[in-house]
């Protein structure tokens, strides 16, 4: 194999990557975006991620996305997760909640580049948050391995959104 046919192939994935940078970041809608990168790809089952985020106006629409990054070595079709919302003010509201990664026959679903599978997931759609002001959202895997160990979450993520 040629230098130019391994070289070619990385700077079209490089342009790639670029490009999805480039119109997420010219997205006006969008008031929070936040990945967290789980160190060698695993998740213990006592890791919190955490994201602070601040709602601007609790009048607005909002819609609120969890952003999950596999590698294609994850070995389940899914993913069980508990989401804590704990708002300026009121109540605490704790989730449970069952992601799709996979089709029942296999195949990812997302878009991929390389080994790693993007998938948005709609959480909570056209919704108002009561108060405006700062909120923390906690995620904890709850997926059930013999170590407590999740392998094969590259990165995890929140999106806010303006609602149309």
């Amino acid at each position: 194999m040629s230098l130019r046919k391994i070289v070619l192939p990385n700077k079209f994935a490089l342009l790639f990557v670029c490009a999805i940078l480039l119109l997420q970041g010219c997205n006006r809608k969008s008031v929070f975006s936040d990945y967290k990168t789980l160190k060698g790809s695993k998740w213990n089952q006592d890791s919190i991620l955490r994201f602070d985020m601040t709602v601007p106006d609790s009048t607005k629409i909002y819609n609120l996305f969890l952003d999950v990054r596999n590698e294609g070595r994850y070995p389940y079709s899914n993913l069980w997760l508990f989401v804590k919302i704990i708002p300026p003010k009121g109540k605490v509201v704790n989730d449970t909640i069952e992601l799709s990664l996979a089709t029942p026959e296999g195949k990812w679903l997302g878009y991929g580049l390389g080994d790693l599978y993007d998938m948005k997931y709609a959480y909570k759609q056209a919704t108002f948050f009561p108060s405006a002001g700062y909120y923390r959202f906690e995620v904890r895997q709850g997926m059930r391995t013999e170590d407590g160990i999740l392998r094969g979450i590259h990165d995890f993520g929140i999106t806010l959104d303006r609602s149309n």
